[in-house]
């Protein structure tokens, strides 16, 4: 229940249109608008880490107790450059509000030009996050059977694997929010926000299930080399020649 909650919860602060006044009632395009969404985000991620590691401990279980130790580690390291991929862009839109951050992107290029190496780290770190492959050795079922969730089934099987694909959703909705102008279209994006919107997220979606179906998984210690000692310092250069250039030219 943690672990769903907490997917489900993210899409709070998702903006997904620019907002329309029907009938002299004002509907907004998102549930919330926090001011640091982007840090509310990444919170409830974190929080949505010990439902998997607290599910495999607590199974008895030496095959979930692997996949639980394996997704403390492997979360833990991918989430840094997560968010070190992001910095760029908060220094550039100068908010951590995803809603902010959709409206600087409205008449300039979206974010996807000029940040498309922390777009590449975004995505290499998401899908590490999501356990999906070639990064699910939490779940690696030639090693751990089905890693974490072995001895669950029934509902509670089936809310771990909904939190999964969950995550799967919102961070496709993330990256759109971030890097893809959010509901911003070719046109009539005021009314038809939303379906550009959906479009972006299922684009997303169908590139991290083209993944899953292409590439091979990898070594548990080539996933966490790759992640410390290429993916880390990669993000970390990306942040800090943003904000140079940033400083530079404001």
């Amino acid at each position: 229940m943690l672990s769903a909650f907490t997917a489900l919860a993210a899409f709070a602060v998702i903006p997904w249109g620019s907002g329309w006044e029907v009938f002299d009632y004002q509907i907004n395009g998102y549930v919330a608008n926090v001011s640091i969404s982007l840090i509310l985000m990444f919170a409830l991620g974190s929080v949505g880490i010990y439902g998997f590691i607290v599910g495999g401990w607590a199974s008895e279980s030496k095959y979930s107790l692997l996949g639980a130790m394996r997704t403390c580690a492997q979360l833990v390291s991918y989430e840094v450059s997560l968010a070190l991929s992001v910095l760029g862009i908060v220094i550039m839109a100068q908010s951590l509000s995803l809603v902010d951050i959709v409206g600087a992107q409205a008449d300039n290029w979206w974010y996807v030009v000029p940040q498309a190496v922390g777009f590449v780290v975004f995505l290499i770190a998401g899908t590490a996050e999501t356990n999906r492959a070639p990064f699910d050795l939490p779940e690696a079922e030639t090693e751990l059977v089905a890693g974490y969730h072995t001895e669950y089934s029934g509902m509670r099987w089936g809310l771990f694997q909904m939190a999964e694909y969950v995550n799967l959703i919102t961070l496709s909705a993330l990256a759109t929010t971030l890097f893809l102008g959010g509901w911003h279209g070719p046109w009539a994006e005021h009314w038809l926000g939303p379906v550009w919107f959906l479009l972006k997220v299922a684009l997303m979606i169908f590139l991290f299930i083209w993944l899953r179906t292409t590439l091979p998984r990898l070594r548990y210690d080539q996933l966490m080399a790759f992640g410390w000692k290429v993916l880390l310092p990669v993000a970390t250069l990306n942040a800090l020649v943003t904000a140079a250039l940033v400083v530079a030219f404001s």
